[in-house]
């Protein structure tokens, strides 16, 4: 037999002097639920505060200066605002996907940062030299421009993991590249995680995940939990690495859990009493039913009555018997 309950964990139940930080912590559950053979994510809410730069520090260098700034989720927009200055000016072209960096004198570009490098779509570690506008940009006649070479990207988590230490599942497989003579997978950093969150809205909202809308995230468990005391959590990337909350530190989720319900010792003997009852009544019903035949009267040294008595003492002991054994069961 089979029941389930809900379970519901948030962040703000946390002991904040143990647990600072929204993206791990423990809670305690307030009675330990045993035998969990599955759980069902219902629904998730944790928010995307995900920088896509978070070290601004001396990330680009133009024409030997170098340039640095704030740590933030910038749009294309806001990004082409905080590197245009007086003599160089950085625009997003909307229906080609690519930055263009103009200017009307030559100037160079060299990237440092790997992150700044994906979201300008140009090569980190590279020297790069503007070049006079060509027929192909007459809107840019007479400057010198520089235009990225692949699509910009500022996105830099599609997924984060919701990961509980005591909901591990083998069933759940990162993946990685193999390198190495040895054959070893790099990049595999999320294995086992309890759920992936995937974060399909904009920076600095908030991810409402729920299993009708979304997808659903279920886990079956070889052998069921014994017990189900706590839970352990962290939010991390796809990188394993704990998510930066930047103060905003509530987050909450609802689990289903699927329990193997066992019988009581007294079901149990209920069911070995009504089972004996029932044997009784069998022997009884053949007893009186049974068609008589008319033979010579015998006599016999046991009375009718002593044979009923025996009937019902070993029906007795049959019931005690059963129940014994399902006691043992139990044990």
């Amino acid at each position: 037999m089979q029941s389930t309950r809900l379970l519901f964990a948030d962040s703000a139940n946390r002991d904040v002097q143990l647990y600072p930080s929204g993206n791990s912590y423990t809670l305690h559950l307030t009675s330990p639920i045993k035998n969990v053979e599955r759980v069902d994510l219902v629904s998730a809410r944790v928010p995307n505060t995900m920088y896509n730069l978070t070290t601004g520090s001396n990330v680009v260098s133009v024409s030997s200066s170098n340039v640095s700034l704030n740590e933030g989720f910038y749009s294309v927009y806001g990004l082409a605002a905080a590197l245009t200055t007086a003599t160089l000016t950085l625009e997003y072209l909307v229906d080609e996907g690519h930055f263009l960096f103009s200017s009307t004198t030559s100037f160079t570009i060299f990237i440092h940062s790997q992150e700044l490098s994906t979201m300008l779509g140009i090569a980190k570690s590279t020297l790069l030299t503007s070049a006079l506008a060509g027929p192909t940009d007459p809107a840019y006649a007479t400057k010198y421009i520089l235009r990225s070479s692949t699509l910009v990207n500022m996105s830099l988590n599609e997924y984060v993991f919701l990961d509980i230490d005591e909901l591990r599942t083998p069933s759940h497989v990162d993946t990685g590249a193999i390198t190495g003579s040895l054959g070893t997978i790099t990049g595999s950093n999320t294995n086992r995680s309890f759920a992936p969150v995937m974060m399909d809205v904009g920076s600095a909202c908030i991810k409402n995940f729920h299993e009708c809308k979304d997808y659903s995230v279920s886990v079956t468990y070889p052998e069921p939990i014994a017990s189900l005391q706590r839970l352990t959590v962290r939010w991390v990337d796809k990188s394993g690495a704990p998510l930066n909350f930047r103060g905003w530190e509530t987050n909450a989720f609802v689990l289903r859990l699927h329990i193997r319900e066992r019988e009581s010792e007294e079901e149990q003997q209920d069911l070995g009493n009504r089972v004996a009852q029932l044997e009784l009544q069998r022997i009884l019903d053949e007893q009186t039913l049974a068609p008589v035949k008319e033979e010579p009267k015998k006599k016999t040294p046991f009375g009718k009555w002593t044979v009923l008595v025996v009937l019902v003492l070993l029906a007795l002991g049959y019931g005690a018997y059963k129940t014994f054994i399902a006691s043992r069961q139990m044990q």
